[in-house]
């Protein structure tokens, strides 16, 4: 696997909405450490990122195709580290957090 985000079917998504700096984001190893803690809880990888997303870009990145892009990027991301999907679509019920399910990964 490579570093480099794959957009497929994204790729529109990702020229228009600054997606290299998401990717960048969702790369940097503090959120790396984040999805892997909520893997090793049991929790959707990308459920801890939701308040560093807003912090970051701000209310647009709660569009829907924004956050499935995020969720594209997510499984690239996890997969590179040898992690593989385990279930789609768990929900995630945290007040204030922009996913409302999400996918959850093992080792």
């Amino acid at each position: 696997m490579t570093d480099v985000y794959i957009p497929g079917r994204f790729n529109s998504t990702y020229e228009r909405e600054n997606g290299e700096a998401i990717w960048s984001f969702m790369n940097e190893s503090e959120n790396i450490i984040r999805m892997e803690t909520a893997t090793y809880l049991a929790r959707p990888a990308v459920e801890p990122l939701s308040p560093g997303l807003l912090e970051r870009f701000g209310n647009p990145i709660a569009e829907d195709r924004i956050k499935q892009m995020l969720g594209h990027m997510t499984r690239q991301i996890m997969e590179r580290l040898g992690y593989r999907l385990e279930r789609n679509g768990v929900r995630i019920t945290r007040d204030g957090n922009i996913f409302t399910s999400a996918s959850r990964y093992t080792a």
